[in-house]
């Protein structure tokens, strides 16, 4: 072999085990997930206030405003729980409509997915909803400055889909074999589950006048942080034992 071609084949072994040396260091670290806390508006199940502030969204092409107010049941003395069903209300009304114009809520479209500092967790779906008019009636909710749709969202906490989306999530990134089952509130805040996104598209009827109905799609995004603490009964004694968002638990007081 001529020393040109030695030459040249050196570098290609050289940049083929420096690419496979890369590519195994890589494989070791941990893509970073950005906090969704950061980005969205949010609820804090486990603190005082339940109740978020008024969402103004902008409706495209209009001047007046789309208003939505999410809070989750006062009532009830759970906090919020991954794996648990659960409910969360909403409050739909407009901002500065025309007196010339009409609104109409024709379908809400809700997806409920999973937020985690782990890759493989984040965006699952945990549950979907459609709300539109039940009846041949109306063209929709009517909805204005002075008149409000209220609606409930009730989720899931484990459906087969979640479940199968949950088993590829936890078998990305733990060893050894995993089975699909129903998994515990405790698995999840393991894998740095730390809450749930609620993403809404509410798909508008507007009407001016006596002209045709036209379409618009408004969007909407928040957090509800879900409770990050496991009740284990230790004889006659109770220990509870609190997850910080990489997965990592203590007694609650140490």
């Amino acid at each position: 072999m001529k020393r040109k071609e030695l030459m040249k084949m050196r570098a290609i072994l050289l940049a083929s085990a420096i690419g496979t040396s890369s590519l195994f260091l890589n494989g070791c670290e941990d893509t970073i997930v950005e906090d969704a806390t950061e980005y969205y508006d949010v609820i804090d199940s486990t603190g005082e206030d339940i109740k978020l502030k008024k969402q103004e969204l902008t409706v495209p092409g209009e001047e007046f405003k789309l208003i939505v107010e999410y809070s989750l049941d006062e009532s009830t003395s759970k906090k919020w729980r991954i794996t648990d069903n659960k409910k969360i209300y909403t409050k739909i009304y407009t901002k500065d409509l025309d007196s010339d114009k009409k609104v109409y809520i024709d379908n809400i479209h809700t997806d409920t997915t999973l937020v985690s500092t782990k890759e493989t967790m984040n965006g699952i779906t945990q549950d979907t909803m459609d709300d539109r008019i039940h009846n041949s009636q109306m063209i929709g909710f009517p909805i204005s400055d002075d008149i409000s749709l209220y609606a409930i969202n009730e989720i899931e906490g484990q459906n087969d889909t979640f479940i199968s989306g949950s088993f590829f999530g936890f078998s990305g990134y733990q060893t050894g074999d995993v089975e699909e089952a129903r998994y515990t509130e405790e698995n999840y805040l393991q894998a740095g589950v730390y809450g749930n996104k609620i993403s809404s598209v509410y798909g508008l009827l507007i009407q001016k006048g006596d002209n045709e109905p036209y379409g618009v799609d408004v969007s909407s995004d928040m957090i509800v942080i879900c409770s990050n603490t496991i009740r284990k009964k230790d004889g006659n004694k109770v220990k509870v034992y609190k997850y910080d968002r990489d997965g990592n638990s203590h007694l609650d007081g140490d």
